[in-house]
């Protein structure tokens, strides 16, 4: 049997290992090189007073670091019907912020009112509990007008009257002002 029959084989092992730290990824690639594997498990190469092949190593290391941290944005809100009562936009936006629904509220007009990012507007309404609209009713003008109440987390209440312009079924504008 020729000794290339007897060697045919030869086995590469490339070893990848991604590590998390505190600075960010290191990724360890290292290739193996490995001695000659005999053709038949039966034939046992004769032991070389000369060494023919020798292990390669080679370590690679790569710093990858971590992803910045992004600020969400707002989420697209589920597509719905558009509302045409100015009156049922009002409260149609009240009963998200309730649902916590706050991208459909957002969506309602929360970014024409609110006064902020969508962050800092939901941050807003960490401490409330719920809202509820008191009394409402819609002058000649489309002007809708709204009187609400908005129970806190730590059980005190807050109440707000205002007005609120709808046009194509999205508040575009609002005048309110915390009463109590």
């Amino acid at each position: 049997m020729s000794k290339a029959a007897k060697f045919a084989i030869v086995a590469a092992t490339t070893v990848t290992t991604i590590c998390a730290g505190t600075a960010g990824y290191a990724i360890a690639t290292k290739t193996v090189h490995t001695q000659p594997v005999a053709a038949s498990h039966a034939i046992k190469p004769k032991a070389d007073p000369k060494p023919r092949h020798h292990h390669h190593k080679r370590v690679k290391i790569v710093y990858v670091p971590p992803p910045a941290a992004a600020a969400p944005a707002a989420p697209a809100p589920a597509p719905r019907s558009q509302l045409t009562n100015a009156s049922a936009v009002v409260m149609q936006f009240y009963q998200d912020i309730n649902n916590q629904d706050y991208a459909d509220a957002w969506a309602l007009g929360g970014d024409n009112i609110g006064g902020s990012d969508y962050n800092s507007w939901v941050a807003g309404y960490a401490t409330t509990a719920s809202v509820d609209v008191t009394s409402y009713g819609t002058w000649n003008d489309g002007t809708v007008w709204a009187d609400v109440s908005a129970t806190q987390t730590d059980g005190s209440i807050r109440t707000y009257s205002g007005t609120y312009t709808v046009a194509n079924g999205v508040i575009v504008s609002a005048n309110i002002t915390q009463t109590s």
